[in-house]
């Protein structure tokens, strides 16, 4: 064999070895870590994560251990986010918001779950409440802070009432559901499935969703009161140290959302995600249809997060506003599927 054969031959196999080198299994590029860790939660918004991870996608990237952690706060699990305890997180979308504009470095990789419809305002029907104005009479127990107080909010700037004269009383949903059935509040302003419990508990009703309303006046009309979504997070220092990665979990974590999406796998994503978390799958079923999980990087997007933003700066929780997208990273989302990504983010590692 001639030199310079010998010399393609040899080049052709140093490449094939640094590329070996990086390719994992599957035949992507491997992550720069082996184990994974997640942020969790005990509601329908982790079944893309169940279904990954029990059908064995993260594996198959290249994590040769995923476990997961539950946080009792969203504080606790930001801190843990940064001090590398998790690499992903997925909230909603107002703590990392906050958490942003109070000097905490993290970044957006993706929409996991659209929740508009998610948030449900509960009434006894003895308070006979019918118009928005009638508001002003009850006690409304919500989690001050939280998407509930962003929701009345939005409620209040729509049918004009004065925020004012809302009869807020602060509690944690189970409380609240405790003082709808006791009568000292008179209604509830919380997210799934605390609404569910109420209506099955109480002789109550819905009179507003995220989404819906459900007084007299403007029965079944659109009234988009909600900018609840759910996000995933990551550590600015993360998605700069770990570009394979990032991109790994954003493919898994796609795939995963996209089967989850898919009616026809209905009743096996919710057998899954019931057994791996122990829950009541009837339960499950009856609350599936309020999670819309679409990862599309898009108008709707950044108006439920700009949003979000000018509810926190009103509140005064946080001072000086930064575009939604100046810490969205769009590239990881773009390279798996391009068309997901209809406006881009602005930040780079």
């Amino acid at each position: 064999m001639r030199r310079h054969q010998w010399g393609i031959l040899a080049g052709v196999g140093l490449l094939l070895g640094l590329a070996g080198a990086a390719i994992g299994p599957a035949g992507a590029a491997e992550p720069e870590i082996r184990k994974l860790a997640l942020g969790f939660g005990i509601d329908l918004p982790f079944a893309p994560h169940i279904v990954a991870i029990t059908k064995g996608w993260f594996k198959e990237a290249g994590f040769t251990e995923v476990t997961t952690k539950t946080f009792t706060a969203g504080a606790l699990a930001g801190e843990a986010l940064v001090a590398g305890e998790i690499q992903l997180w997925t909230p909603g979308n107002l703590p990392p918001i906050s958490m942003f504009h109070n000097g905490i470095p993290i970044v957006i990789l993706g929409t996991n779950c659209v929740n508009w419809g998610l948030d449900k305002l509960v009434v006894r029907k003895d308070a006979n409440v019918n118009t928005p104005q009638d508001l002003y009479r009850i006690k409304i127990g919500l989690l001050q802070g939280s998407t509930a107080s962003a929701d009345l909010h939005q409620l209040a700037r729509h049918y004009g009432l004065d925020e004012g004269r809302l009869q807020v009383v602060n509690l944690p949903p189970p409380e609240q559901l405790a003082g709808l059935v006791s009568g000292n509040i008179q209604a509830l302003l919380s997210w799934e499935p605390w609404p569910y419990r109420a209506l099955q508990g109480v002789d109550a009703r819905v009179v507003h969703t995220g989404l819906i309303s459900y007084f007299a006046g403007n029965q079944g009309e659109r009234v988009k009161i909600s900018d609840n979504r759910s996000v995933w997070v990551a550590s600015q220092e993360f998605a700069r140290k770990n570009p394979r990665a990032v991109r790994a979990i954003m493919q898994v974590l796609l795939r995963a959302q996209k089967y989850v999406a898919d009616p026809q796998n209905k009743e096996e994503v919710l057998r899954l995600f019931s057994e791996f978390q122990k829950q009541d799958l009837a339960t499950n079923r009856a609350l599936w249809d309020n999670y819309v999980f679409n990862p599309v990087f898009d108008e709707a997007y950044v108006a439920d997060m700009e949003r979000t933003t000018a509810f926190l700066e009103t509140s005064g929780r946080i001072k000086k506003r930064t575009p939604i997208l100046d810490y969205t990273y769009t590239d990881p989302v773009g390279e798996v599927d391009a068309s997901l990504v209809k406006v881009r983010g602005r930040w780079k590692p």
